[in-house]
């Protein structure tokens, strides 16, 4: 028998996410409780936001 590949962690992501898309009914009272108790993530920060013009501009006359 052929053994499945280990989940990575951007599989893991991926599957959760469909299955939050697809589960559930917005009259459910699992969704209800999951929309009060679930954390949702925080959108990820943009890597402009973390690079400063400092470093461009070291960057810039070093090459």
């Amino acid at each position: 028998m052929s053994r499945k590949k280990p989940l990575t962690e951007r599989g893991v992501k991926r599957m959760v996410e469909r299955e939050r898309a697809v589960g559930l009914d917005a009259e459910d009272e699992a969704a209800r409780w999951l929309a009060e108790n679930d954390e949702q993530p925080e959108p990820p920060r943009p890597k402009a936001a973390s690079k400063s013009k400092a470093l461009h501009r070291w960057r810039n006359s070093r090459g």
